[in-house]
Formats: C-alpha cells, sequence, structure tokens
C-alpha cells in the first residue's frame, strides 16, 4: 500500500510541477509582451517626432527645384463592395528638391533615371484610397504627405521636401 501512495505523491508533485513551470512561462510572456509593446511606442513616437521636425524644417524658395514626373498618372482606387462603379484618380506630380542639401544632385539624377520607380509607388499609395478618401476637403494633402512619405522612405533621404500636383482629377 506505501508503493501506491508513494506514486500518488509522485503523480501530484509532477502535476504541480508543471503547473509551475505554465505559470512561470505565461509570466514570462507577459513581460515580453508588455516589453515589445513599450518598445513599439516608443518607436512609433520618436518616428513621429522624426516626421514633425522634417515638417517643421523651412526650405528658402530660392533652394527648390521640382523634379516633374513627365506624364500623368492614372491608377484605379479601391471600388465600394456594395457598387459595381468603378473609379480612378488621375494626377501629374511634380517633387520639390531642396538644392541646397549635400545629396541633392546625386539624388536628383538618381530620381531622373528612375521615374517607374516614383510612378509605382504613387500607384501603390492611390490603389490603397476609396473614392470616398478622394471627396474629402483635404484630400490633396493627405495624399500627398503620404506618398512624400513613401519616396522619402524608399529612397532614404530628407532632401525631398514637398510634393505638388499639376492635375488631381477623380472620376
Amino acid at each position: 500500500m506505501l508503493k501506491g501512495g508513494n506514486t500518488m505523491e509522485k503523480s501530484k508533485i509532477f502535476i504541480y510541477s508543471v503547473i509551475g513551470v505554465l505559470f512561470a512561462a505565461v509570466i514570462a510572456v507577459s513581460v515580453a509582451l508588455s516589453f515589445t509593446l513599450k518598445s513599439l511606442k516608443s518607436l512609433a513616437e520618436s518616428s513621429q517626432q522624426s516626421v514633425s521636425i522634417a515638417e517643421e524644417r523651412k526650405v528658402d524658395p530660392k533652394d527648390i527645384t521640382i523634379l516633374s514626373i513627365s506624364d500623368p498618372i492614372t491608377a484605379n482606387l479601391i471600388s465600394d463592395k456594395d457598387s459595381d462603379e468603378k473609379h480612378i484618380l488621375r494626377l501629374s506630380v511634380g517633387l520639390a528638391l531642396d538644392r541646397s542639401q549635400k545629396d541633392y544632385k546625386s539624388l536628383n539624377e538618381e530620381l531622373s533615371g528612375k521615374m517607374d520607380i516614383l510612378r509605382h509607388i504613387i500607384i501603390n499609395v492611390i490603389r490603397n484610397s476609396t473614392y470616398e478618401e478622394m471627396q474629402e476637403p483635404n484630400v490633396q494633402e493627405l495624399i500627398g504627405k503620404e506618398i512624400l512619405n513613401e519616396i522619402k522612405n524608399e529612397f532614404q533621404t530628407d532632401t525631398i521636401v514637398d510634393i505638388y500636383f499639376g492635375e488631381f482629377f477623380v472620376q
């Protein structure tokens, strides 16, 4: 009878050990998630601050050169699921480059040779937009900032300081 009771004690100890290990694992995962979320929040805040700093930077208008994307860009907008209507946005784009920046000359040459990449970035931003979003009063400013941020990220530069639309037609 002692042997049967001893096995029961070993089973209880094993179960309690497993529960303890699982509890410790849950605590470790919780701490790791908490740390990760705090790190991501801190990273997002610092990214937002750097965007704000870049937007606050004033550039002398005499230092601005416009790099025009030669042909207008036309792209489909996201369709409303309840409607069969298709909508497009047609726009012509010019990038404002700051000539006072040290990488201006090389960037201007690089961008001039990579018009297809610029067009691709712009089309991707447009294709992620809806017709309803294009009806907002400040849509040119919002989509301009989004396009500008995507291009600046792609080319890793702050020399591109603004974006201008010559044509902005939603149909």
